[in-house]
């Protein structure tokens, strides 16, 4: 037995209890354990049996005397000449988490009564009640070392509901995403990483952290590097890896919307863009030996290549010279946005492959994209092509299981920005909305989860929370998590490296937990 729950405090909440503890319990009292609450034997109370979990102290009041006596304060003042304090005792706030019967929790319309037993709960009874088990294993259930925490891979409400992994820097939110990628490659998914600070890009190795050796150990894992796995980059850019595969992007492959909204161009740009790319598909396809020397690398693709960016400048030029006035003014602004992305050198280049989607989904392959190099409308750009080409594969029936990872995806799109950029957000509504039926998901990843739009919120049904101290960050994430209690958020800026609050449909309630180390190389350790 823990302690007993003691009288209410005025303006205590429904689902709030707190428990007494007596002073040689109270090395027991510690936040995140989870209890058993007994109803007294008592003909005022219906027997009953309730699920809490410790969520505040331990507080500590002496006994006897007065917390502001003489006896006390000289006790704690003159502690080296003290051999002890007077008696105390600790009390601590429980969250009533539902009723317990039968082995199972249930909503509930009332609360423990005084003097009622609290018991701590033991490892196997808080694996039965608190559905963590899965193929994907995340760490270990904070308080409980032995009790560890999974998410399941075939659960179509877990993965293909996304992922959104937040945390401040230096909090552990890539290791994180590294367990996770880890977890699902063993389980077949096909994984797609958009890498903008190279981080990733070793996982083909083992961990060098030799710190973390042991700890590994305790999960029965040893250091090692993914066996199914490349990286690429645009080119024109570079990457750190010496066999990195590099990439162009065709501009024929985007949206005319999506190209819009990452150039930010204005309405009226963006009019003429659409009305220039239209009468380019309008033309008929050129043969293959009266293409540029330029194009023809594009061509072995096997399909008709109907413009390019540089025929789309060229077309704006052309017509440019024909406008008049505001007409004219709107050409040279759209050619100058679109100059930008040529002086790139990352579209339509000579003798380099474009992205095929076939061949990142293949069961437990990882693809990093290495962006590290880039411009961020570079980074954008490759972010809609490849979540497009991806999604069309999963519409047309490709079967292979895929995660697509979005680092620091407030740089992709922003709560500022987002008014603007309607199309890409529908574009992330839509793949959300079918891709879960084709066990297509998103992981976003980001330290400024205030910088994003409320929708990519609503896109992350599991969300795996580290340290977070700006207020106006924890206040994004408390704003979209319903779930999460205030005094979890309390304790959300004082977690420790490795430590997050895990919320998701799998889980009848968030959790704390300790997320094991990664087996695979980070490029990047302080």
């Amino acid at each position: 037995m823990l302690g007993h729950v003691h009288f209410d405090r005025s303006g205590v909440g429904n689902n709030r209890t707190e428990i007494l503890v007596a002073r040689e319990n109270i090395g027991d009292l510690a936040r995140n354990k989870y209890v058993k609450i007994t109803n007294p034997d008592s003909t005022l109370h219906p027997a009953k049996e309730f699920l809490g979990r410790i969520v505040e102290g331990p507080f500590y009041s002496p006994e006897e005397v007065r917390r502001d006596s003489a006896l006390a304060q000289t006790s704690i003042l003159k502690g080296e000449s003290f051999p002890s304090v007077p008696n105390y005792y600790a009390v601590g706030g429980i969250e009533i988490l539902g009723e317990l019967r039968n082995g199972l929790v249930y909503g509930t319309n009332t609360r423990p009564a005084p003097q009622a037993i609290v018991e701590e709960l033991s490892p196997d009874e808080v694996r039965a009640l608190l559905a963590i088990g899965g193929d994907i294993l995340l760490g270990t259930l904070d308080g409980y070392p032995d009790v560890q925490v999974s998410l399941r891979s075939d659960d179509k409400k877990v993965i293909p509901r996304n992922l959104g992994i937040f945390g401040t820097v230096g909090s552990g939110k890539t290791n994180t995403a590294q367990a996770v990628i880890e977890e699902l490659c063993k389980n077949g998914y096909a994984i797609v990483i958009i890498d903008v600070e190279g981080e990733y890009i070793r996982m083909d190795e083992a961990t060098q952290e030799q710190k973390l050796f042991g700890l590994l150990r305790t999960y029965d894992y040893k250091p090692e590097g993914l066996d199914n796995f490349e990286v690429f980059y645009p080119v024109a850019s570079e990457s750190a890896r010496q066999d990195a595969t590099s990439f162009t992007i065709r501009i024929q492959d985007l949206d005319p919307l999506i190209i819009s909204e990452l150039i930010e161009a204005a309405e009226a740009q963006e009019r003429r863009l659409i009305d220039v790319i239209e009468g380019l598909k309008r033309k008929k396809p050129v043969a293959a030996e009266q293409q540029e020397a330029s194009l023809r690398a594009v061509l072995a693709t096997k399909s008709n290549i109907l413009y390019t960016l540089k025929n789309i400048i060229s077309e704006c030029a052309v017509r440019a010279e024909e406008a008049r006035g505001a007409d004219r003014n709107s050409f040279y602004a759209l050619m100058s946005k679109l100059g930008r992305l040529n002086r790139t050198r990352a579209f339509d280049a000579e003798g380099v492959e474009v992205i095929d989607a076939k061949k990142l989904l293949k069961e437990g392959k990882v693809s990093i994209f290495d962006v590290s190099n880039c411009s961020d409308i570079v980074k954008n750009i490759v972010i809609a092509d490849l979540l497009r080409k991806i999604f069309d594969e999963k519409l047309a029936g490709w079967p292979t299981k895929a995660l697509i990872v979005i680092e620091e995806a407030h740089s992709f799109i922003s709560r500022d920005k987002s008014a603007k950029m309607s199309e890409t957000i529908e574009m992330l509504r839509e793949i959300a909305r079918r891709g879960r039926k084709r066990w297509l998901g998103l992981c976003f990843i980001s330290q400024q989860p205030s910088h994003l739009p409320n929708e990519i919120f609503e896109l992350c049904n599991t969300r795996i929370v580290h340290t977070i101290r700006s207020q106006a960050n924890l206040g994004a994430l408390k704003l979209t998590t319903g779930d999460v209690s205030e005094e979890m958020w309390n304790n959300v800026p004082s977690l420790g490296v490795g430590q997050a609050v895990v919320s998701s449909p799998q889980l009848r309630d968030p959790i704390v937990i300790n997320v094991r180390p990664c087996k695979t190389r980070r490029e990047f350790i302080d």
